[in-house]
Parts: structure tokens; C-alpha cells; sequence
């Protein structure tokens, strides 16, 4: 089953944001993910963030290796300077 990481947060640093997409997809792409979402939202309820980025990965344990590898962990450094919000994991819908 497909499984989704979900980054949902307010961007702190504009200057360097455009850092964290280059560097990203790389090594999104190198763990069989695809970027399915990377927009502004406008919240209707709740939450107060306004950017989302969404990666689709085959299963839960590609997204996790993905989100657990030493690139990940070096993206969520820069990822933690220049945003602050939330990481998800959710499976993708079967029936």
C-alpha cells in the first residue's frame, strides 16, 4: 500500500526556503518518491499553516527509510531553520 509524508508548516526563513526544494527532490526521486503536492494552503479550520508538501512513496517502509536515511536527516536541519511545523506519515486509502 502507497504511503504519503506529509510536511505542513509556515516557511520562517524566505530567503533560504528555495534551499530545501533543491536539495530535496533529489533524494525524494533516490527512494522511489514523487512530489505530489508543494503549495501554499488556505486553512478553512484548524491549523494555522499555511504551506504544504507532499511526497508519495510506494509503501510505508520506503517513506520511512526515505524519512529515516542520513540525507533526510541532514534536509530536516535545514528543514527545522527555515519552516516550523509538522511531519506526517499516512497511509494511502484501499478498499
Amino acid at each position: 500500500m502507497s504511503g504519503y509524508l506529509i510536511y505542513h508548516y509556515n516557511v520562517v526563513d524566505r530567503e533560504r526556503i528555495s534551499e530545501l526544494g533543491l536539495l530535496s527532490l533529489p533524494i525524494v526521486e533516490k527512494y522511489g518518491g514523487e512530489l505530489v503536492i508543494a503549495s501554499s494552503v488556505s486553512p478553512l479550520e484548524g491549523s494555522p499553516y499555511t504551506h504544504m508538501v507532499v511526497y508519495k512513496f510506494e509503501s510505508k517502509e520506503k517513506a520511512q527509510e526515505f524519512y529515516e536515511s542520513k540525507e533526510s536527516k541532514a534536509l530536516s536541519k535545514l528543514r527545522n531553520q527555515v519552516t516550523e511545523g509538522t511531519v506526517v506519515f499516512v497511509p494511502g486509502y484501499s478498499v
